[in-house]
């Protein structure tokens, strides 16, 4: 019964529109992330970015916002903050809640 229901629902999501078919698809897959998962996909994020940028004079860092993580509703009000970092110095930032993270 429970793969027809999963059936069911991904042939409504292959009929949405693309850019709400991919929300949708983020959206239920962070709903079984776990908070370690979630750091090792940040990790994962920085180490690519340093590959592609590496031998340029900046780079992309992220980072969880201190203190945006310590909820036990992390999931809702976790903030990812991506710095534009130069060599030796920092440049500019922004921060991102867990539904924008993986489009990143």
């Amino acid at each position: 019964m429970g793969q027809q229901i999963s059936d069911q629902t991904q042939l409504v999501i292959n009929k949405l529109p693309e850019k709400v078919a991919k929300h949708v698809t983020l959206v239920r897959e962070s709903g079984s992330l776990t908070y370690e998962e979630f750091l090792g996909r940040v990790a994962e994020l920085n180490d690519v970015t340093a590959k592609v940028a590496s031998g340029q004079e900046k780079h992309l860092l992220f980072e969880v916002q201190p203190g945006s993580d310590s909820s036990a509703f992390w999931k809702v009000v976790v903030r990812v903050v991506c710095t534009k970092v130069r060599l030796m110095e920092t440049s500019a930032s922004d921060s991102k809640g867990l539904p924008q993270f993986p489009q990143l």
